[in-house]
């Protein structure tokens, strides 16, 4: 919809991985704003301007957001155009995050009086943001690593690229798979808190039920996604132990 009718694949392995590296720098960019923004206007909110956020940043960082997940969508389906295997839910996300954030840029942000009220579900969604941004930095680091050594094993392509818990040992997957079902967890909280505020009258503005609703998909959409990996891993590494019973056995 955005580049029009074009092929973007490339035709040269040089550049295709050049596509992925780029894939994997935005990312380790964004990972870094992704914690610091939240936690900026959180310490602001405290500091600077007692409790009650005002609307200009927190629009700026709407803003951003959908400038983060248009790149990452853009990025995501160029990359499977190329042979990566970055699961289609996860461009599904970035379009209903991107929706999100539009939409939100739409949504008064409410002052005084019960400003902090009326700002809980913005709260505690910029503290899901900044949990968002620890579990990025978690995943570019360790993940990565794990990646290159599947690439040099033969049980991944050059081209595959590391997202979600797709590529975590068990150590890691201990680490990060509380983290991950904390944040759908909370991400699922979060969209719960905004309808409730809807309905018992708080705030009557339809982006916020319209958002909450959202946040509850993607939540749902995400533990799905992660349990079926868990799963999948589950039954290769089962299938592993029997050819290695097989072999000795013979």
């Amino acid at each position: 919809m955005f580049l029009g009718p074009i092929n973007v694949r490339a035709s040269k392995k040089d550049v295709q991985l050049k596509v992925k590296e780029e894939y994997n720098s935005y990312r380790d960019r964004t990972a870094l704003l992704f914690l610091l923004f939240p936690s900026t206007l959180l310490i602001l909110r405290s500091w600077v301007w007692a409790g009650c956020l005002p609307a200009f940043p927190v629009q700026m960082y709407q803003a951003w957001l959908l400038f983060l997940y248009t790149g990452l969508a853009l990025r995501e389906n160029i990359l499977r155009v190329n042979g990566s295997d970055i699961r289609p839910w996860w461009i599904y996300h970035h379009y209903c995050a991107m929706i999100m954030a539009l939409v939100s840029l739409t949504w008064e942000i409410k002052g005084q009086p019960d400003c902090a009220k009326k700002q809980r579900g913005v709260q505690l969604f910029l503290q899901w943001a900044m949990m968002q941004g620890v579990a990025m930095l978690l995943q570019n680091r360790y993940q990565r690593q794990r990646l290159y050594t599947r690439i040099a094993l033969g049980k991944a392509k050059r081209m595959d690229v590391v997202w979600g818990e797709t590529a975590g040992v068990d150590g890691q997957l201990w680490l990060l798979c509380p983290i991950l079902f904390t944040l759908q967890g909370f991400e699922a909280y979060v969209g719960l808190l905004l309808l409730r505020t809807a309905v018992v009258g708080v705030v009557s503005e339809w982006q916020v039920i319209f958002c909450g609703v959202l946040l509850v998909l993607m939540a749902v959409g995400n533990f799905a996604n992660t349990v079926q990996t868990l799963m999948a891993k589950s039954r290769f590494k089962a299938k592993m132990r029997r050819s290695k019973s097989k072999q000795r056995l013979n």
